[in-house]
């Protein structure tokens, strides 16, 4: 639809600029307001839907993947800081094809990440796609970063605690699972209560028993409940 796109030795700043040529003809200001108003307001938007914007970041994506002459956190950290969320989503794909989570180093990165343009969108992706990828590779990471986002005043933080095992299947560690539920079955954060119960009934299907003696050894929120059930036969 977009034609070849090659591009070499690009700055950041540069691969920013050709990743605006694209989203340019592509603005939709009616569009814009609907995305914003879904997101409660907090970011602007460019108002380019998510099926036209995987055909556009497809064209850049390769050529940017491969020149290793962009340093990857300073063009993540570049697309972060636009106020548009699609620069956002564009700046997690990266990331991800970059396999970011191959280096120890960058859980520091996913931790400012969680933590600045926060909302569920972003979270739940890096929760699953880059910090879940990371704790897989580094799993004695765990101990050193979980109980400290558990305890964190940053509910985002505390989200990806619960969530960051969703695509483990059978592999999910529930010791490390519990350890980030029980301190927050009792939250009234609406994120919290649907990201636990969210990640119980993601468990149920590789242990039923398990997550129902959870259900019914603890007290939590409907919502957790009703989450967490729905695949359940009691």
């Amino acid at each position: 639809m977009w034609g070849k796109h090659y591009i070499s030795a690009m700055k950041p700043k540069e691969a920013l600029e050709e990743l605006w040529k694209l989203y340019k003809p592509l603005c939709n200001a009616g569009e814009a307001e609907k995305m914003a108003a879904y997101m409660k307001n907090h970011f602007e938007f460019l108002g380019i839907k998510k099926p036209i914007r995987a055909s556009v970041h497809k064209v850049l994506m390769r050529d940017i993947v491969q020149d290793s002459t962009i340093d990857t956190f300073e063009f993540v950290e570049l697309l972060w800081n636009q106020p548009e969320r699609e620069y956002h989503y564009f700046a997690m794909e990266f990331a991800e094809r970059r396999k970011m989570f191959n280096n120890i180093e960058n859980i520091e990165h996913f931790e400012w990440l969680i933590t600045t343009q926060s909302w569920w969108d972003s979270v739940d992706f890096i929760a699953t796609h880059l910090v879940g990828k990371y704790f897989r590779i580094f799993p004695s990471e765990i101990e050193k970063w979980i109980p400290k986002w558990v305890e964190s005043p940053n509910m985002w933080l505390n989200r990806t605690a619960i969530i960051f095992q969703l695509k483990y299947k059978n592999d999910i560690d529930t010791n490390v699972l519990m350890s980030a539920i029980l301190p927050h079955k009792n939250s009234n954060e609406f994120f919290l209560r649907k990201a636990i119960g969210w990640a119980l009934r993601e468990h149920s299907h590789y242990d039923s028993r398990f997550v129902k003696n959870v259900l019914t050894s603890h007290q939590f929120s409907g919502l957790t409940v009703r989450e967490a059930s729905k695949y359940l036969q009691f």
